[in-house]
């Protein structure tokens, strides 16, 4: 397990290297925030996650660990202005996040478009560690269609559950 530097929430939008996907929802911003707050519903649309579960706390400061690729990652929330922008940092990471990034950052920004749709912005934000930059640029594009395929994912679980 490597431990990551903890980030800022503004650090998200001055990383040096960002994946983003965004897309229009027909749900209400509190529909996708109540979505995004059920951890453990993760594995429903986000593609690749095999886990999530609080491990501390509700809110700003709360701690959550998810598993990804078999690995655990220690996330702590650092944005959370309920329904409009939610937000963590990796405090600690294993498995190859952990070998490759020294900071990530996530944050998903939620805007009411009004007559029931929102727009959903989910951002990763990365440092990668000195050796894995050009690895990390080459996985950014993926990474961008992993975060395209989570809203399409996103969209279809809120659908489901009304």
């Amino acid at each position: 397990m490597a431990t990551m530097t903890r980030r800022p929430a503004e650090w998200t939008d001055t990383a040096p290297i960002k994946a983003q996907a965004q897309r229009a929802i027909p749900a209400t911003p509190q529909e996708i925030w109540d979505v995004l707050c059920d951890h453990a519903g993760w594995t429903e649309w986000f593609p690749r996650l095999q886990g999530a579960r609080p491990t501390g706390g509700d809110g700003l400061g709360s701690t959550r660990t998810v598993r990804v690729a078999n690995a655990d990652i220690h996330e702590e929330f650092i944005v959370w202005d309920e329904p409009t922008s939610w937000g963590f940092t990796v405090v600690e990471a294993g498995g190859p996040l952990g070998r490759v990034a020294s900071s990530l950052n996530e944050r998903v920004d939620i805007v009411d478009l009004g007559d029931g749709r929102a727009s959903v912005t989910y951002v990763m934000a990365f440092e990668p560690r000195a050796w894995s930059g050009p690895i990390v640029k080459a996985a950014t594009r993926g990474l961008g269609k992993n975060l395209e395929r989570a809203l399409a994912g996103l969209e279809q679980t809120i659908a489901s559950r009304r």
